[in-house]
């Protein structure tokens, strides 16, 4: 995981923002200490999934800059950045086992499959769903569906950070 910094970032969905209440983001600096695990709350409208997004790389800051480990990434595009999303609503496959939710991003990596179920079974037992490997996700309860969605994150150790 990578550290993540946000310096003078700000962020306006108009092109010529007149005052402060035209910014979705006002200027902000923050730092997010590697290996660390983060709650990012606020009201509906307050700017969460933007910032999200512009650490992701879906979205381009107006202002400042994102930083992992030190290095500036604003032009990285998503898939250069590295970064997992963790959805609100869990995305999974329902068809699939636990285990062919959580090792289909290794599988696309062409990940060996001896690492593959190793460190498959590794997160499944942090995420305490070891014993649901081989039930068809589309029967797990909602709670069940969010570790299996996060547990798609924590699989890859390449990832820079979990959002």
């Amino acid at each position: 995981m990578a550290e993540i910094q946000l310096k003078s970032l700000a962020h306006s969905y108009s092109a010529t923002p007149a005052g402060a209440e035209d910014y979705a983001i006002r200027q902000l600096d923050h730092v997010w200490e590697k290996g660390g695990a983060y709650a990012l709350l606020g009201p509906s409208g307050c700017g969460k999934s933007t910032m999200l997004n512009i650490i992701s790389g879906l979205l381009a800051p107006s202002e400042g800059d994102v930083l992992f480990d030190g290095r500036r990434v604003n032009e990285l595009s998503p898939r250069e950045r590295n970064i997992a999303q963790v959805f609100q609503f869990p995305v999974i496959y329902d068809s699939m086992t636990v285990f062919d939710n959580l090792a289909f991003p290794l599988k696309n990596n062409k990940v060996p499959t001896s690492q593959i179920k190793a460190r498959v079974h590794e997160i499944a037992e942090v995420l305490e769903i070891g014993d649901k490997l081989y039930k068809k996700a589309k029967n797990l309860t909602a709670d069940e569906k969010q570790k299996v969605s996060m547990g798609r994150g924590l699989v890859r150790e390449d990832v820079s950070a979990i959002l």
